[in-house]
């Protein structure tokens, strides 16, 4: 019996971020599904706190990945691949929200779950952080979308400020002036509140 070596699949998927993107622009529906598994657990991220809620998030999600194609064509090699792609999902968001507006309202809605073991939890720093918590999302929601998207990119996301400006598709000073505001109304709204 002779043994036959056989090459693993993933030997088709290409290292290369931008390999990947071209080829989900020529149609490669393959090379969709490894930018999927690639990228979605940042898109989810992202959208999930633009959104402030996760009411349909997996089929935005979805549909954001099938406008992907699409738009890959005008994707630039030098770029960041994670920058586009979660810049097509924000894309994708806008239209929606366009049209769903009513559910953008439901950012105070959203909860929040702690994994804690229940012996080490303080009563009182938990009633703490919960209370600062609902400070900081009423301070998010009172900012602009743009300051919004902003913050939560480069903030919470990590984003360098150049990827975020590629993922927003505007410029570098924008972002910039977008993130100084937003840090300040929400550092004069929470510091009215006493929020730490």
């Amino acid at each position: 019996m002779s043994l036959r070596v056989v090459r693993p699949v993933l030997a088709l998927v290409p290292e290369d971020d931008g390999v990947l993107l071209q080829r989900v622009a020529a149609g490669d529906v393959h090379a969709l599904g490894v930018a999927f598994d690639r990228f979605h657990r940042d898109v989810y991220a992202v959208l999930a706190r633009l959104r402030g809620t996760r009411l349909d998030l997996d089929d935005l999600v979805q549909t954001a990945f099938l406008a992907l194609p699409r738009a890959a064509h005008n994707y630039d090699p030098a770029a960041s691949a994670r920058s586009f792609v979660i810049g097509v999902a924000i894309q994708h968001a806008r239209r929606e929200r366009r049209s769903l507006v009513r559910r953008w309202r439901l950012w105070q809605a959203r909860t929040h779950e702690v994994d804690v073991p229940e012996a080490v939890v303080d009563p009182e720093q938990h009633a703490s952080d919960r209370e600062d918590l609902a400070a900081l999302e009423s301070a998010m929601a009172g900012l602009s979308h743009a300051q919004r998207e902003v913050i939560i990119l480069h903030e919470v996301q990590g984003l360098k400020g150049d990827e975020v400006a590629a993922a927003l598709g505007v410029p570098i000073n924008t972002v910039w002036t977008r993130l100084h505001h937003a840090r300040n109304s929400l550092r004069a709204t929470l510091d009215a509140r006493g929020a730490r």
